[in-house]
């Protein structure tokens, strides 16, 4: 190793050296600080990127919530219009014949279901496409029930007519066999 010969031969070095030395190693030291700032700059712009996409996610999730939590009020706005019909189908089965039992039986379990379902919505949050396809079968269901509902009534005031029309004929065969009875000297009937 050689050692280099310092440039002040054995001198100790003047003021001016002594500044030199000084700023040099101020320059130094501040072209550090300018490749810090510069490295810093970086992170702290990955840092606002990063900030700025979970920003935006942040935003993304809230906004699905909003649409989530609008689906839902729908959804229990239907069930709500389901559940009101179901009451008005219970209050025409209550009014039908005793011949409409079985199809009570039927309506209670179908309100029971319904019910069951009402009670799940609490925590239906994640199945809201799901809840939409019950809603549809239960209207279909309401639907056919109304619909069966309405043929049975009819079916029973069809056989209240058949029931009276066949009545009103023995009664009438009865007065003809009377008459013939009592013209034949009141002897057999």
């Amino acid at each position: 190793m050689t050692e280099t010969p310092s440039p002040y031969d054995g001198q100790p070095p003047s003021g001016l050296d002594r500044i030199e030395a000084i700023l040099f190693r101020m320059a130094t030291n501040l072209s550090q600080v300018a490749t810090n700032q510069v490295e810093t700059d970086f992170r702290l712009n990955q840092v606002t990127d990063k900030l700025d996409r979970t920003a935006d996610q942040f935003q993304q999730l809230v906004t699905q919530q909003v649409a989530t939590d609008t689906r839902l009020e729908r959804v229990t706005e239907r069930l709500d219009q389901v559940t009101e019909r179901l009451d008005r189908v219970a209050a025409q089965q209550e009014t039908a014949d005793y011949r409409l039992t079985e199809l009570t039986y039927k309506v209670d379990d179908f309100i029971s279901t319904a019910n069951s379902v009402l009670a799940r919505t609490a925590i239906v949050d994640g199945m809201v496409f799901e809840l939409r396809e019950v809603v549809v079968r239960l209207d279909a269901n309401a639907e056919r029930m109304e619909a069966n509902i309405e043929r049975m009534q009819a079916n029973f005031e069809e056989n209240q007519r058949s029931t009276n029309a066949a009545l009103e004929r023995l009664e009438s065969i009865l007065i003809r066999l009377i008459d013939k009875g009592d013209r034949n000297g009141g002897s057999n009937l």
